[in-house]
C-alpha cells in the first residue's frame, strides 16, 4: 500500500486525545475512591448507635478518601497546565503520559489499602510510593516536552519551565521525607501527606501569588543570576 504524497509512515497524535484520556482516567480514579468506602453492615438491634460507632471507626477511610481526592485534583490541574503549553505530541510523549496515568489509576487501590491499614508502615509507604511515582512521571513528561523545545513553543518562558520542574522535584522529595517518617510513625507520615495536599491546594488556588510559587520563583531567579554571573 502506497502512502499519499505528503504523508508519513509515522503515527500522528494530537494532544487533545491525550488530554481526553487523562480527563477520563482522573475522573474514574476520583470516582472509584468513594466506591472503596463501602456501607457498614449493622448486625445489632440498636441500629442507630451501632451505625454511629461504625461510621466513627471508618474515619481513617474517610480521611484517606479526602486526601487522595484533593491530591488527584491538584495533579489534574497540573496536568492541564502542562498541556496548556504543550503544543503537539509524539509517540514518546504518548507513552510517558500513559505510564503516568497508570499510576493515577492505582490511587484508589493504595488509598483503600491506607484507609484499612493506616497504622502500618507498609500501607503508608505503598501509598507514598504510588504518589511519588506519579510525580516522577509528571516530571519526566514535562522535561521531555520542554527539552530542546521538542513539543512546546520556542518562546515559552524559561522560568516557567524551571519552576514547574522544581515544583515536581520538591513535591517528590517531600513524599520521600514523609515515607521516611513512617519508620518512626505511620500516622505522622500520613499527616504529612495531608499537609502537602493542603499546601498544594492553597498554592494552586493563589496561583503565582502563592507562598510555594514565590519560593520556587526565588530559587529560579537565584539560579539564573548565578548563571549570569558565571557567564
Amino acid at each position: 500500500m502506497k502512502l499519499a504524497k505528503g504523508s508519513t509512515s509515522a503515527p500522528i497524535f494530537t494532544k487533545n486525545r491525550l488530554e481526553a484520556l487523562a480527563d477520563g482516567v482522573f475522573a474514574i480514579a476520583m470516582t472509584l475512591l468513594v466506591l472503596e468506602l463501602g456501607v457498614p453492615l449493622i448486625t445489632g438491634t440498636s441500629a442507630n448507635t451501632e451505625l454511629t460507632q461504625r461510621l466513627l471507626e471508618m474515619w481513617p477511610k474517610f480521611f484517606a478518601y479526602v486526601v487522595s481526592f484533593l491530591v488527584l485534583g491538584v495533579m489534574w490541574i497540573n496536568h492541564h497546565l502542562m498541556f496548556h503549553h504543550i503544543r503537539r505530541a509524539d509517540s514518546r510523549l504518548v507513552w510517558i503520559n500513559i505510564l503516568m496515568l497508570m499510576f493515577v489509576a492505582l490511587v484508589p487501590f493504595s488509598t483503600s489499602l491506607l484507609g484499612e491499614y493506616m497504622q502500618t508502615q507498609a500501607a503508608v509507604v505503598a501509598y507514598g510510593a504510588n504518589m511519588l511515582l506519579t510525580l516522577i512521571m509528571g516530571f519526566i513528561l514535562w522535561a521531555y516536552a520542554t527539552g530542546k523545545h521538542r513539543l512546546v513553543d520556542r518562546d515559552i518562558d524559561p522560568n516557567l519551565v524551571k519552576r514547574t520542574k522544581i515544583m515536581f522535584l520538591v513535591a517528590s522529595l517531600l513524599f520521600l521525607l514523609a515515607m521516611g517518617v513512617s519508620f518512626a510513625s505511620p500516622i505522622a507520615s500520613f499527616c504529612l501527606y495531608a499537609l502537602m495536599a493542603l499546601v498544594s491546594i492553597i498554592s494552586t488556588w493563589l496561583g503565582e501569588q502563592g507562598f510555594l510559587s514565590r519560593v520556587i520563583a526565588r530559587i529560579v531567579e537565584k539560579r539564573a543570576s548565578r548563571g549570569g554571573k558565571k557567564g
